[in-house]
């Protein structure tokens, strides 16, 4: 019998994409160069690149080839990559809530990538769920939270706070959403509400949209001088909510605000709730981790306290991007949320510790997020990280002292955790409201174009903007926040004298 297909054909029993342990050995000591060069040699480098957007944009256009180059030459192209790249590892990357990445972090990246887990069913990742396991009740006794609690890694705070809010959904109406929509809501039961500071970061408003709620479901509560969510518009809020035949369901405090680094009042905030019957949600995405520090306030430590956190390791725990996970109090509110039996999955029972993870997030596709958490913490311990979180308040308070002592710089707002907010405010000027904020945003252009720092601004309550800074990187030191802050009083005098 002939076979439409020769099974002895070459180009059958060849595997032509396939390396050998000789070849992998070569082009892995290549590309390691690439990735010390970028991980090196932060003096002689800028934080952001200089080149026009467009000259980028042209070094990787072209056309799709028909033969390929071969690995030597395709792994070689990965150098041009580094000049053109903004360099979150930079001891002067302040601009945004995105950490230097652990040398041992990348180096999990990098092994997790070749192990390849797809960490859905313990079938298939018997390892990597049991690392994920473990590293979730490292990450509980972190935080505070029970050891009975349940959770799950996902990709960041957007995403792990979206987890937490279809639990809440799925948890607190009064029907069963799951199955007939947020459309078969029961006549005589009120709209949704949830309750979030004005300073909190957009993905909650996001969330509620995504899970059919409604951003009109996302009250905006109102700050106090300190940018914490103030207790009395809050019940003021509800009750008139309530007045109004709506279903108050769950307030949103905020540990670490996207502005200022403002913690809301999170003892407070669970009184408050426990005596309503309403669910606390901890947005910590950015703060989570600060508990671990001496110089965490009452209020980042009461976290422990919420029904459900929401917290990025790949902030203040300094991993590789991308690292969120989302905890939850009361076990299997996670399953109950997201749970699916399907015959093509070929889930396996709880039995022997087995745990599928498909069942405790809408990601069904789930990268191998924990093991550089894990490598980390194991590499570091609880106590190494805590000493590297505490470098940064330090750090923060040192800008804030140094700039307390600079002419014509003021501090925009109390530093509550490693955020720094400032102003440059030229002495004899009198300055509208609107030139101000010109001549900060001019300050802030000017510093990233000479190369000096990356900074970002901050919006606050009164229209102002200022200056901010993040500490969230293990690399800065002393000598980059004084050099920083004098950079502004220096330029900030220079573009001046132009108005």
């Amino acid at each position: 019998m002939t076979l439409p297909i020769d099974p002895t054909a070459p180009w059958l029993s060849q595997c032509p994409l396939d390396w050998s342990p000789d070849e992998w050995r070569k082009r892995t000591t290549q590309l390691t160069e690439y990735v010390v060069s970028a991980s090196t040699g932060w003096e002689k480098r800028r934080p952001t690149p200089n080149a026009p957007a467009s000259e980028i944009r042209n070094q990787f256009r072209s056309s799709l080839p028909d033969q390929g180059m071969g690995p030597d030459q395709a792994i070689a192209l990965l150098q041009d990559l580094i000049p053109l790249s903004g360099f979150n590892g930079h001891p002067r990357w302040f601009g945004y809530i995105t950490s230097s990445p652990d040398p041992i972090g990348v180096l999990g990246d990098f092994f997790a990538s070749a192990l390849n887990q797809n960490t859905n069913l313990w079938r298939i990742a018997p390892a990597a769920t049991s690392i994920e396991l473990q590293t979730l009740d490292w990450l509980k006794e972190i935080i505070g939270f029970p050891s009975q609690s349940e959770g799950v890694f996902c990709s960041g705070g957007q995403f792990a706070n979206l987890i937490a809010h279809a639990v809440i959904r799925k948890h607190a109406l009064l029907w069963n959403v799951r199955e007939d929509g947020v459309a078969a809501r029961p006549i005589g039961v009120g709209e949704p509400r949830f309750y979030v500071s004005n300073q909190a970061h957009y993905c909650h408003a996001q969330s509620l949209d995504l899970l059919g709620l409604g951003t009109r479901a996302l009250r905006l509560v109102p700050v106090d001088s300190q940018h914490r969510m103030d207790l009395n518009a809050l019940e003021k809020m509800i009750t008139e909510d309530q007045q109004a035949g709506h279903h108050p369901i769950a307030v949103i405090a905020t540990a670490g605000t996207v502005g200022v680094g403002a913690v809301d009042p999170v003892l407070k905030l669970r009184s408050f709730t426990n005596a309503r019957s309403l669910w606390l949600h901890v947005d910590a995405a950015y703060g989570g981790p600060g508990a671990l520090a001496p110089s965490a306030n009452e209020d980042l430590r009461a976290i422990s306290e919420a029904d459900s956190i929401a917290f990025d390791p790949h902030k203040w725990l300094y991993s590789p991007i991308d690292a969120g996970v989302t905890l939850i109090r009361k076990p299997g509110l996670l399953p109950a949320a997201f749970g699916n039996q399907v015959s093509y999955l070929d889930q396996r029972s709880a039995q022997d510790g087995i745990l599928d993870f498909v069942n405790y997030t809408p990601e069904n596709s789930r990268p191998f997020r924990a093991l550089k958490v894990w490598l980390a913490l194991q590499a570091h311990g609880k106590n190494g990280l805590s000493q590297s979180i505490e470098r940064d308040f330090q750090l923060a308070q040192l800008m804030a002292q140094t700039i307390g002592h600079t002419p014509e710089l003021r501090l925009a707002a109390e530093v509550q955790t490693s955020i720094v907010c400032w102003t440059f405010e030229p002495q004899g000027l009198q300055l509208s409201q609107e030139q101000k904020n010109t001549l900060q945003l001019q300050i802030l252009e000017e510093i990233e174009k000479r190369g000096i720092a990356l900074l970002s601004k901050a919006q606050l309550p009164s229209g102002e903007i200022a200056l901010r800074a993040c500490f969230v990187n293990f690399r800065t030191c002393a000598q980059d926040v004084l050099a920083t802050v004098q950079a502004t009083r220096d330029i900030g005098a220079e573009l001046a004298t132009q108005l």
